[in-house]
């Protein structure tokens, strides 16, 4: 049996078997405090609802298109009328998607378009789902640069909220495009580049949907290649510490900070040349049993972190699980725990006394948070409304599960992420406004120019957008 598996198997068990004895006789379980329900439940006779992965969003649009070529797609924007949102997997956690109008999925705009051998680019349909984009990459002798630690997404939902992996001298997906096709709401193919309509390029790497639809992708990737990952429970302050030596020293770099308690789960990841060690099966259900175990001893006074803590360092110990495997496998992981998700970016020199800040504020106030705290880092890049916008950046994803409010915990710690002039991800959760966003955002107005010209009726708008980006409908 493998390291890794040793490791997860033994901490799941570990924290389930202390769970249920309850460690201590006495010890009050804390109670979980329920999301509200968004509604938007299937009704016979009604339009079909639509809702996001993690059933925080949903509407009830009056119509649903799927086209199956870009002329289709043409035809359709050119004929209709009123609202179109376009729509992707459904994985962010924020309102970029929800429309009365029309749904506009991009499922059949998928594949394979062209491979440029020469350059190492790949032309790809945007409605490729991440998960897909990997073996199709490798079977024409490439691989993606860098990618998130998701692959359920669409790739043109990815690059169109500048979704990201980890790593200092890699930027998110939106850098690696180096050309696309956008459809406009007025029925117009645009070939968009660095060299061809650039401020519409410049624009449409991080478009949230706003501009048109994109339709293809063009994108620089490299050669095949392994990775080996390694996963290790640290203390987290001399982590902390370290950290610039750390990001630096590995190809991606990343850690999971677990609130009450002084550790971390550091993960490594570097090129490998070895190919007979089998990738390790993961443990995503490991989440649920942090729960379990925190809810059953965390409510102790004076003891209960103490307790977490002490649980997890006998179940984790010094073992370090590994992982090793093509690019894309080890690159991404299963999330099967359904979660809600707020992320600020900070300036990378920042990250370390802003994770503090949120960790001292954890333990402070007695909230119940136990979902670890995602810690990664993101080379600058030029994409206009990129979180990493002309600097380097430090990213900082909370969760909560999503059979949980999240409310409370994610406005609690928004304040302490603008201190730090944090930008938060366009696809998770955040209360910024456009006035807010353009403190932040230098190139907001001129995005927003863009995308007035590109849509003046305000037709891909909805009143998220509205809110985020400053714009009106004058449908």
């Amino acid at each position: 049996m493998s390291a890794a598996s040793l490791t997860r198997r033994a901490f799941v068990r570990a924290a389930l078997a202390g769970a249920a004895a309850g460690l201590l006789p006495g010890c009050h379980r804390i109670e979980r405090q329920p999301p509200p329900d968004i509604g938007f439940d299937y009704e016979a006779g009604r339009p079909l609802p639509w809702r996001n992965w993690a059933g925080n969003q949903g509407c009830l649009p009056a119509k649903r298109a799927a086209p199956e070529s870009e002329e289709e797609l043409l035809a359709f924007l050119s004929r209709s009328a009123g609202s179109v949102r376009p729509v992707g997997a459904g994985h962010s956690f924020s309102a970029l998607v929800p429309s009365d109008g029309t749904l506009l999925a991009s499922d059949f705009l998928s594949g394979l378009v062209s491979v440029d051998e020469e350059r190492i680019q790949a032309e790809v349909w945007a409605g490729t789902r991440l998960h897909a984009l990997g073996p199709l990459l490798q079977a024409n002798d490439q691989a993606s640069l860098n990618l998130p630690d998701i692959d359920y997404q669409t790739l043109g939902g990815a690059i169109a909220t500048s979704t990201h992996g980890t790593g200092a001298r890699f930027g998110s997906l939106s850098s690696t495009v180096v050309g696309l096709t956008l459809a406009t709401p007025g029925g117009e193919l645009l070939e968009c580049s660095a060299e061809r309509n650039a401020e519409v390029f410049h624009a449409a790497r991080c478009s949230l949907g706003a501009l048109g639809v994109v339709t293809r992708l063009r994108l620089q990737n490299q050669r095949p290649f392994r990775l080996a990952e390694q996963m290790r429970v640290e203390s987290l302050e001399p982590l902390l510490e370290d950290i610039a030596r750390r990001r630096n020293a590995h190809r991606h770099f990343e850690f999971h900070a677990l609130p009450h308690t002084g550790l971390a789960l550091a993960v490594s990841t570097d090129e490998t040349d070895d190919t007979t060690s089998p990738s390790d099966a993961e443990a995503p259900e490991a989440v649920l049993a942090l729960r379990e175990l925190y809810e059953r001893v965390g409510g102790l006074p004076g003891l209960g972190d103490w307790l977490y803590e002490r649980q997890l360092v006998s179940a984790f110990g010094n073992q370090t699980a590994q992982r090793i495997g093509p690019s894309f496998q080890v690159l991404a992981h299963p999330r099967l725990v359904r979660f809600r998700e707020m992320e600020y970016t900070v300036p990378a020199e920042a990250g370390p006394d802003c994770l503090r800040e949120v960790l001292h504020t954890i333990r402070e106030r007695r909230l119940p948070i136990v979902f670890p705290i995602e810690y990664r880092y993101v080379k600058a890049d030029d994409v206009w409304l990129s979180m990493f916008h002309a600097r380097d950046g430090c990213s900082i994803s909370l969760h909560q599960y999503a059979d949980e409010h999240s409310g409370g915990y994610f406005q609690t710690m928004e304040p302490i992420f603008a201190k730090y002039e944090g930008r938060p991800h366009w696809g998770k959760l955040h209360e910024l406004d456009a006035t807010r966003l353009a403190r932040v955002h230098p190139r907001l107005r001129d995005f927003q120019e863009v995308r007035e010209g590109l849509d003046p009726e305000g037709r891909l708008l909805n009143p998220h957008l509205e809110r985020v980006l400053g714009a009106q409908r004058h449908t």
